[in-house]
């Protein structure tokens, strides 16, 4: 009798999951195209976006919150970050950004591009985004979510760029995004905007860089004025396009040991925000990994005297922006 009941109790869990495992995943391309069709902002015409960030959340000795406005009308846009005391803006007009080499929030935070960061087919402002190959589909787990994740392969430039993208199995939206468990963007509690959607609360996790939350997320139409997307003084120009290349180093003087480092017998990793100039000199070079032993000094003020053969943009110089990681290892 007793072998009798367990029996019972067993079929039906297996024949749950035989039915389970016998779903048929969906088509990668229709999890992108449904996606984006949904959260794609830009069928709103120009908006406003409005944003609570918190840096390092949990951490009460250094958690600071700020706030984030993203204005854009189709390609203008406006991004400004006001936390710590301090208040960062980025402009971005058609294919070109403006940056401001003394400020620093804004690309430690990641926040650059954020209204379009849940869209998996909006990769950056250019015409690489088509030029992808997907991976097979399988199901994860995602908390208590089930999610549909697969591998995207971007080519860009000289490079491939490899993206695990995870989908809600319950409706097409994007749950999370990232090269690796150390460098991802989760994406929660979706909303309606008319025919749009797009994430109350953004998880972004980047190694080497403060963990950044952002909640409180809402976007409402709006009239803008073209003086709200005038460049900041001072601010160099950014250009991007489909048939960049990248700057090739010329003379890369490895940085100075620092004295404390070196003391303590300590190594170090700096990721650096760098801009390479049209004549291929480096005005901007800021760490994103700050540390106590030195060696972000070290790396932005050799880093700074590098040279380069500038990138190009259909075989014109253009300046460029990008990371760039300095090793400090005592052999």
């Amino acid at each position: 009798m007793t072998s009798k009941k367990n029996f019972l109790w067993i079929l039906p869990l297996c024949l749950g999951l035989m039915a389970s495992s016998a779903e048929k995943a969906p088509d990668p391309q229709q999890l992108l195209d449904s996606a984006h069709k949904a959260t794609d902002l830009s069928q709103l015409g120009s908006y406003v976006l409005t944003a609570r960030v918190i840096v390092n959340p949990g951490d009460s000795k250094r958690e600071q919150a700020g706030t984030l406005t993203i204005s854009r009308d189709h390609e203008l846009s406006r991004v400004e970050l006001k936390i710590n005391g301090k208040d960062e803006v980025q402009i971005r007009r058609n294919h070109a950004s403006y940056i401001v080499p003394s400020q620093t929030l804004l690309p430690t935070s990641g926040l650059v591009g954020f209204d379009k960061s849940w869209d998996p087919l909006h990769q950056r402002e250019t015409e690489i985004g088509d030029k992808y190959k997907l991976g097979k589909v399988h199901a994860e787990n995602i908390g208590e979510h089930r999610a549909w994740c697969f591998d995207r392969k971007t080519a860009y430039m000289k490079f491939t760029l490899t993206e695990k993208l995870c989908f809600d199995a319950a409706r097409p939206r994007l749950s999370r995004r990232g090269a690796s468990t150390k460098n991802r963007t989760e994406f929660m509690d979706y909303t309606q905007m008319g025919e749009q959607e797009y994430p109350q609360k953004v998880s972004i996790i980047r190694e080497y860089m403060a963990p950044v939350e952002v909640t409180d997320v809402h976007v409402v139409p709006a009239t803008l004025s073209e003086e709200l997307f005038k460049p900041p003084e001072n601010a160099i120009e950014v250009e991007s396009c489909a048939n960049e290349q990248p700057p090739e180093p010329k003379h890369t003087p490895e940085p100075s040991y620092p004295a404390r480092a070196s003391a303590e017998s300590k190594k170090g990793m700096v990721v650096l925000n760098v801009i390479v100039a049209k004549d291929g000199t480096v005005p901007m070079a800021r760490s994103l990994t700050p540390d106590s032993y030195g060696f972000s000094e070290s790396a932005e003020q050799t880093v700074r005297t590098w040279q380069f053969k500038p990138a190009t943009c259909d075989g014109r110089a253009i300046a460029m922006e990008m990371n760039v990681e300095v090793n400090f290892n005592r052999f």
